[in-house]
């Protein structure tokens, strides 16, 4: 599938596959009366759009991936593995970059049961763990300071353990401006903070399940509303309406190891008491429980009206030959 899904856009050199996602934004006010008092701040603070970010394949392309684009205000390019291959492996990673301007996020999300490394090879990134934000650059060489800018920890790659809720995406428009971490004085942004962002993911297990979650997650936002499905798989779309590309998706978050965060609780900061513990620890177990019931449902509905996770029509050949051996 995934040929038939890069033969799309032909005006390039390589197969790519672009996605474009609209977002409808109303213009800010423009026929609000201001005091006098207030039209020099008025024409002063005059509503800018940003440019549109575009995103663009890596060149050259990471050895073993093939890129899917997607357009829109948070611009992607995901360069993905189609095949297995744990020896070396470097071949089982999966790219992604981030132009300038983009607003894309990973979403808050953890894994059961693989730890995550990402590793930073161009710009600055927020990285949230937890209860923490941290800004990395790549022209600094590791963590920076969150307001001077300085060097704080030497070194490129996050280790994400199992059950920690992370995020992340471009410095530019989480960690220096909308997330607004400076608490005092300002901030002194990186000095790569407008670079194109380049982050490498992969998986302890080394196993075939991130390659396998991006493309069926792309797969399943780009199929056709009107494409053809079984009978009980009809009734069901025209049931959930809007919900239903929502709905696959759970089941692959389910089986995939992907777990979202539906409901932020927050968590307690710095030095904590023992009750303050306690009531973390209950935090965390309500919002486990809302997001395994949520997955849960959408599994076993999904294996009654025959939904699947793992597709092979939209699965590149090779990464799905290597997902069957990995089941057997």
């Amino acid at each position: 599938m995934s040929y038939q899904m890069c033969k799309i856009s032909k005006h390039i050199s390589y197969p790519t596959l672009y996605i474009t996602f609209v977002s409808f934004q109303p213009d800010p006010p423009n026929n609000i009366p201001f005091p006098e008092s207030m039209a020099r701040t008025k024409q002063s603070a005059r509503y800018t759009r940003p440019p549109t970010p575009i995103p663009k394949p890596l060149d050259p392309l990471p050895p073993n991936t093939l890129p899917i684009l997607r357009t829109g205000p948070e611009a992607v390019a995901y360069h993905i593995p189609v095949s297995i291959s744990p020896s070396p492996p470097s071949l089982s990673k999966t790219t992604i970059s981030l132009p300038r301007h983009s607003r894309w996020t990973s979403s808050l999300h953890f894994h059961t049961s693989h730890t995550e490394y990402l590793h930073l090879l161009r710009g600055a990134i927020f990285v949230q763990l937890d209860n923490s934000t941290r800004i990395y650059s790549a022209e600094a060489g590791g963590q920076i300071h969150e307001r001077t800018g300085e060097l704080v920890k030497p070194g490129l790659v996050v280790e994400i353990p199992r059950y920690v809720r992370h995020e992340w995406g471009r410095a530019e428009g989480g960690g220096y401006s909308g997330r607004r971490i400076g608490r005092a004085g300002i901030v002194q942004r990186a000095a790569d903070v407008d670079d194109e962002v380049v982050v490498e993911e992969w998986t302890d297990p080394a196993d075939a399940d991130k390659a396998l979650f991006f493309w069926n997650l792309n797969g399943v936002i780009t199929a056709p509303a009107d494409s053809a499905l079984p009978l009980a798989q009809r009734v069901l779309r025209s049931v959930l309406g809007a919900w239903w590309i929502p709905f696959q998706l759970f089941v692959l978050f389910w089986e995939l190891d992907n777990w979202p965060v539906f409901a932020r609780l927050g968590y307690c900061e710095g030095r904590r008491t023992r009750w303050e513990n306690v009531e973390e620890w209950c935090r965390r177990r309500v919002e486990e429980g809302m997001t395994y019931m949520i997955l849960f449902v959408a599994k076993v509905l999904g294996w009654v009206v025959g939904v699947r996770a793992v597709e092979q029509s939209r699965t590149p050949e090779g990464l799905w030959r290597g997902y069957q051996a990995q089941r057997a």
